[in-house]
């Protein structure tokens, strides 16, 4: 079976969906029948050099039509995907983001695969419609991504939450929609439950948006525990949201901001080995990688009941869990996280041998199936 695997991000290494399309190029050591080639506008020249597998779309949008851009995208990788054709004729064509393939969807002659990876554009209904430029955002990326998703062979969400949400909202069957769990590579990871905390207990966020991660909540309940001082390293965000970033903090006494803007992969994982917790307490979430590259590292994880989250923390044997926006419960957690360390080790060994469900050739071959379960169809 041929691959071939649209992510308009691959280099810069920023989130899962990302951390994935990084992974799976792995196919051709591990399964050596097959065979799977990136195309992508985010490669360098350099890198291309050291990645044969890789093809490279450059976009070259006018200035006036960037706000077109994400629909013209669609027209532009169709175009350089019919030419690589010609000389890899593959067998499938998989889009790490299904509304990135809704022109493809409609008119390839290959079977078409599409993935979804959050919630973000069905949070857009009629019954929170407002004149907001985010919410018509969503709301017309909602209508592309339903139609991609009923066009696509296959639809694959990140989690059993992502997957039901995408069954019930675009009405779609039960047998076309299967669940991939994204995964990290465990292998060379320190894991490291033993951590004693100090007088200023170091609280790690991660999140590029900060308002889904609810950094907000997580101030408030950091500013009820008095009896603790607290550095919060924020990562993620790009740098200029920091003045806002920096308002959230306002008449907070106990707790200072320590933040670090986009991060690579390799500083991220610095801090999960030498901080206290890992806390992004969302008010939604499909999945949450980092929260897996949190336990891989024995960091203590907080956060919430939403989405996919629970599907990680195992119910809470991994992690603490809260109620999404209640920022006391989120204070008692952290409180108890702080004053139990017996219980923070159990909780991270549990996590520790759950994740590796979570392994990377597990994952790969669950994906290199679903696959081919889409090419016996033609």
């Amino acid at each position: 079976m041929k691959i071939l695997f649209c992510t308009n991000a691959f280099e810069n290494i920023t989130n899962g969906p990302v951390r994935f399309a990084n992974i799976v190029p792995e196919i051709n050591r591990l399964f050596p029948q097959h065979e799977i080639r990136i195309l992508t506008e985010d490669v360098s020249e350099q890198r291309l050099k050291d990645v044969p597998y890789v093809y490279k779309v450059s976009l070259n949008i006018p200035r006036l039509l960037k706000p077109l851009g994400q629909i013209l995208r669609w027209f532009i990788y169709y175009r350089q995907i019919k030419k690589i054709e010609k000389q890899y004729d593959f067998d499938v064509l998989v889009f790490i983001n299904s509304f990135n393939g809704t022109w493809a969807s409609l008119v390839s002659s290959k079977p078409t695969v599409g993935m979804v990876n959050d919630e973000k554009n069905m949070l857009a209904t009629w019954k929170n419609a407002e004149l907001t430029p985010l919410w018509l955002k969503r709301f017309t990326f909602q209508q592309f991504e339903k139609l991609s998703a009923v066009k696509h062979q296959l639809v694959i969400a990140n989690s059993e939450f992502l997957k039901q949400r995408l069954i019930k909202t675009y009405h779609l069957p039960e047998a076309k929609v299967k669940r991939l769990y994204k995964c990290i590579p465990l292998e060379g990871l320190k894991f490291n439950p033993q951590r004693t905390f100090g007088a200023i207990i170091n609280v790690l966020f991660v999140k590029a948006d900060y308002l889904v991660g609810n950094l907000p909540m997580l101030v408030q309940a950091l500013q009820k525990i008095t009896e603790y001082q607290f550095r919060l390293t924020v990562v993620g965000p790009e740098p200029p949201f920091e003045p806002h970033l920096r308002s959230i903090f306002a008449g907070v006494s106990n707790a200072t901001l320590d933040y670090v803007g986009p991060q690579p992969q390799e500083r991220v994982f610095e801090y999960m080995s030498t901080y206290d917790i890992f806390c992004v307490p969302s008010y939604t979430e499909a999945f949450g990688v980092a929260n897996i590259e949190a336990l891989a590292h024995g960091i203590s994880v907080i956060s919430t009941s939403v989405g996919g989250i629970p599907e990680v923390l195992d119910n809470g044997k991994n992690g603490w869990l809260v109620e999404s926006g209640n920022s006391q419960a989120l204070a008692d957690a952290i409180t108890e996280c702080i004053q139990m360390p017996e219980l923070r080790v159990q909780k991270a060994e549990n996590g520790l041998s759950f994740i590796q469900k979570f392994s990377k050739d597990e994952m790969l071959r669950n994906f290199v199936e679903m696959l081919e379960s889409v090419t016996r169809k033609r």
